[in-house]
């Protein structure tokens, strides 16, 4: 799992993994989408990032255009919500669930309104799948693999 990319992640060993996810469509990811040779690279976008220009700690993030280039050059796209809300910024189940079942709703909208169909990834914000509510709320939508504290962040694998 990769977040804002760093020069110094080039050199980890990571020809082990079968897969590489980068969160939230930071631009950093675009500019460096060739550094790793992993056969699969699935780039997570989070919606209301991709329209503000930036995540919510105010990294740069990538464009609708650089989203549609990725495709084209066939990488994989999954959805990671549409606004990437803390589920602990709500105060009850029962609110982080109408939380999770508009959100999802509004990505949907989203990946099908500006790239014309819906990834059948997902990626859980800040991995919280709720216990496994998420995970059965996002199921209903058709998503098939889910991806979510199973994942190991690049910052915490050893150099080579």
């Amino acid at each position: 799992m990769i977040h804002e990319f760093n020069p110094r992640f080039v050199v980890l060993n990571v020809k082990h993994f079968d897969t590489i996810t980068y969160d939230d469509g930071l631009k950093s990811q675009m500019y460096h989408r060739r550094k790793f040779t992993t056969k699969r690279k699935i780039f997570f976008i989070c919606p209301k990032f991709i329209e503000q220009g930036h995540n919510d700690i105010g990294q740069e993030c990538m464009t609708l255009t650089d989203v549609k280039m990725l495709i084209d050059e066939g990488y994989e796209i999954g959805a990671h919500s549409y606004s990437h809300t803390p589920l602990e910024t709500f105060d009850s189940l029962s609110k982080q669930v109408e939380y999770m079942t508009q959100d999802t709703e509004a990505c949907i909208s989203w990946f099908k309104e500006h790239i014309g169909t819906v990834p059948t990834s997902f990626c859980f914000p800040y991995n919280n799948d709720c216990d496994e509510v998420y995970r059965a709320i996002v199921k209903k939508y058709k998503f098939t693999e889910l991806f979510g504290v199973d994942r190991i962040p690049v910052e915490t694998l050893p150099h080579n």
